[in-house]
């Protein structure tokens, strides 16, 4: 804090002609930049934490509460989100095969004014997207913020059914699959195999996030409004093909319906742990440390 004071001299004490006092003021002299330096520490001790990644925590503690989400930690990072790379080849930044680094991109950063303006569009335009990585961490579009707005229950599934994926270990059970299990299959078959394989993770990982989501106390059947939404807000009413990695809606919709009638009687569950969380502006990364049992 700087202070200002103001103390008489000596000769303010005394009369002088026309009966005036004189006095100094006295300032502290504090640098400049040594102030810069303590706030941008305190920032950094501090960092400002986007809306987005406020929800994020808010949704994962409430799934960590009630279930065990794995010994291991679990990394959140938003970006772009996969219309970043649509924006990206339009503008002739990078040809199809190689514009996911605009998917990644940090949309809180800024960088050029091609690349801000892409991060502006896909949050405007894009929409939900979510995807996990073999190494624990999972990617969410900041589009899927705005678009499911307030429905945080929704958000709270998708966050769900990757966490999912990640407990299944469904990345490498998928490159396991295809390399030696169907190893000896005719080449033909192979690619039908692995895809209806990927169709099946994505239902598993259905079922284990309606799960976790009734154990966290939340409404009945809430996944499967979720799921709807999220279809209809990307304009998706596929039908199921060989070489689909997710399932068709329809075939989606009825698995997940049947799931919650022969799963009756779910309930919420107290079998988790809080654990800690880290916000790491600088790596875009939200990384949270399960409970030591």
């Amino acid at each position: 804090m700087l202070l200002l004071q103001i103390q008489p001299t000596i000769d303010a004490m005394k009369p002088t002609s026309g009966f005036k006092l004189s006095a100094k003021i006295w300032l502290p002299v504090v640098s400049i930049g040594l102030i810069a330096t303590a706030f941008a520490a305190w920032r950094q001790a501090r960092p400002v934490v986007p809306a987005e990644y406020l929800t994020l925590k808010a949704v994962v503690s409430r799934l960590a509460a009630h279930n065990s989400l794995g010994s291991a930690p679990i990394s959140f990072s938003i970006n772009n989100g996969y219309y970043a790379a649509r924006l990206a080849e339009m503008r002739g930044l990078c040809k199809v095969e190689n514009c996911d680094f605009y998917v990644q991109l940090n949309p809180y950063k800024s960088y050029t004014k091609d690349w801000d303006e892409i991060s502006r569009q896909s949050y405007t335009l894009g929409d939900i997207g979510a995807w996990t990585t073999s190494s624990g961490t999972i990617e969410i579009s900041r589009a899927a913020f705005r678009a499911y707005g307030s429905h945080t229950g929704w958000l709270a599934c998708t966050v769900a059914h990757e966490i999912a994926h990640l407990k299944r270990k469904h990345i490498f059970l998928a490159s396991y699959y295809a390399n030696n299990t169907i190893r000896s299959t005719p080449k033909g078959k192979q690619d039908k195999l692995i895809y209806a394989q990927s169709r099946k993770h994505e239902l598993e990982a259905d079922r284990d996030a309606a799960l976790m989501m009734a154990r966290a106390g939340y409404q009945d059947r809430i996944c499967l409004d979720g799921l709807i939404f999220t279809h209809q807000s990307s304009g998706d009413g596929g039908a199921t093909k060989p070489l689909s990695t997710h399932p068709g809606y329809d075939e989606r919709i009825k698995a997940l319906t049947n799931y919650y009638t022969q799963a009756k009687g779910l309930r919420a569950a107290k079998n988790g742990g809080v654990g800690t969380f880290d916000f790491d502006p600088a790596d875009n990364l939200l990384s949270y440390w399960p409970t030591k049992r």
